[in-house]
């Protein structure tokens, strides 16, 4: 796990270096954030094995990858994410459902800005490609973490899979975080520095 953790941290100073040849100062920053909140879950996740709070701090992660995608409005959609975390912790009261069920609903906000951005040419080619790439194995990972959990709680009844599952986890999470790292770099030659007037993201101003 040590060996995956760090390539978490790898892809968080990849995207990290990318400070004088980015996007937008602001593309920048939310990214940095996203990641580096990334970095924090993966570190209770998988090095102290505190899954609550590993889960919880992952949510801060797409909480910034929405702003990166949908802009400051963003913010109006957040609430649709806390129903289902409120009705669990009403009947079944485990932190680690809720935080979960919180997860799912942020993300699902993330990803649906995410389609939305690029579909809207908020980002140029290649950076649109490795953004929706990168989501899209994300959620490929969270599909078979959910089946890893599942046949560990014995709602499904198929131990193949489960090992199938563990092992093709880190096959989604590594690459899409590798693509998330790269999508914030600017590819074109004519603009080298964050500092520039001239951003690819214009709109996320409102």
């Amino acid at each position: 796990m040590e060996i995956k953790f760090a390539l978490v941290v790898i892809c968080f100073l990849l995207a990290l270096s990318h400070r004088k040849r980015c996007l937008s100062r602001r593309d920048w920053v939310l990214l940095v954030l996203a990641m580096g909140f990334t970095v924090a879950a993966d570190f209770f996740l998988t090095i102290v094995f505190i899954y609550p709070v590993g889960v919880a701090v992952f949510c801060f992660a797409h909480v910034f990858y929405a702003f990166r995608y949908g802009g400051n409005r963003v913010w109006r959609f957040f609430p649709l994410a806390l129903p289902a975390p409120i009705i669990i912790l009403i009947v079944v009261g485990d932190p680690l459902l809720v935080v979960s069920s919180l997860y799912a609903g942020l993300f699902v906000i993330s990803f649906t800005t995410a389609i939305v951005a690029v579909r809207r040419r908020v980002f140029s080619t290649p950076n649109n490609v490795l953004v929706i790439a990168g989501m899209s194995l994300f959620v490929i990972c969270d599909i078979f973490v959910a089946t890893f959990n599942l046949v560990g709680m014995g709602v499904i009844h198929n131990h193949a899979l489960g090992e199938f599952a563990v092992d093709a986890i880190w096959l989604a999470y590594a690459p899409a975080q590798i693509a998330l790292a790269l999508s914030g770099m600017k590819f074109s030659p004519k603009i080298l520095t964050c500092d520039s007037e001239n951003v690819i993201i214009d709109n996320q101003q409102n």
